[in-house]
């Protein structure tokens, strides 16, 4: 016993010691990019890791790369999300999860790890400009982003906040606001004026404007403005929705959509962690 005992010291030993470190990962990835892409890179920050629940021995990297890249005869800054993945002294790209095995044995086919992680929810995202419903001690937090004319977001957003409410010391509710306005333009004036009730802590009143009898198409901010008006029997007014708070709450929406690789909605985090299927969330309650 005590022979394989002081083996698989030296066995945990040996991992430790080969084991890629933040620096390590951040050298490797820099000389990366500047190989494979010729471009500059001039900062690269690690957004989130941890260890892979199904892959032992593995990690995952959350990367932010600022790099400096030449369109045409200029230079310029973009910042590049990255996925990495690290175990003892191995660094790749890709890491595939293996597929289920089928009844006949074969195997179904695998998925990517990069796309069936995301980082982890940082801390300050649990603030109370963002806190709509639940308890703020309550042992659980979900985080969602949304669209307000995002069709399957009217209904899980309705799903998530009725669990919440029957469930008050169980979760603490979190929002934040993804207006896709490439696809929905409307979102645009929209989410403004809905960061507008949300500040008010008018949620009920928020919450209808997932059902404005408008076209996702409009842009013209009058005709959003009286739908919102019609809908909720409030006035919201063109200098609230452009004023710089107004401004500054959706910038802060947006940079912390960037930061946890958010790319569509409706998106959910169930402490901390991003519940893939959107269902995660419904284990704790007690009331449905």
């Amino acid at each position: 016993m005590k022979i394989k005992l002081l083996i698989l010291l030296i066995v945990i030993m040996v991992i430790q010691a080969n084991a890629m470190s933040d620096n390590d990962v951040k050298s490797y990835m820099k000389k990366y990019v500047e190989t494979k892409m010729q471009s500059q890179v001039k900062q690269i920050d690690i957004i989130s890791t941890y260890p892979i629940k199904d892959a032992p021995g593995w990690r995952v990297y959350f990367l932010s790369i600022r790099v400096k890249v030449k369109l045409g005869d200029t230079y310029q800054e973009a910042i590049v999300p990255q996925t990495v993945f690290t175990k003892g002294d191995r660094i790749t790209l890709k890491l595939m999860k293996k597929g289920r095995l089928r009844s006949d044995g074969t195997r179904r086919k695998g998925k990517s790890y990069a796309d069936l992680l995301k980082p982890k929810v940082p801390i300050d995202a649990y603030d109370d400009a963002h806190f709509i419903a639940g308890s703020k001690n309550a042992p659980h937090k979900i985080l969602m982003f949304t669209d307000p004319f995002c069709p399957y977001c009217r209904g899980k957003i309705k799903e998530v906040i009725d669990i919440v409410r029957k469930n008050p010391k169980i979760y603490g509710f979190y929002y934040y606001h993804f207006p896709l306005v490439r696809i929905h333009p409307a979102s645009d004036v929209t989410t403004r004026a809905m960061h507008v009730f949300q500040k008010r802590g008018d949620i009920d009143n928020m919450l209808k404007l997932y059902h404005l009898p408008i076209e996702t198409t409009e842009t013209n901010v009058d005709k959003i403005l009286k739908a919102i008006k019609d809908t909720t029997g409030v006035t919201i007014t063109r200098a609230e929705i452009d004023s710089p708070e107004t401004k500054e709450a959706l910038r802060v929406d947006m940079a912390m959509k960037r930061r946890l690789q958010v790319t569509g909605t409706p998106t959910i985090f169930i402490d901390g962690s991003w519940d893939r299927l959107r269902k995660e969330y419904k284990k704790y309650a007690i009331h449905r």
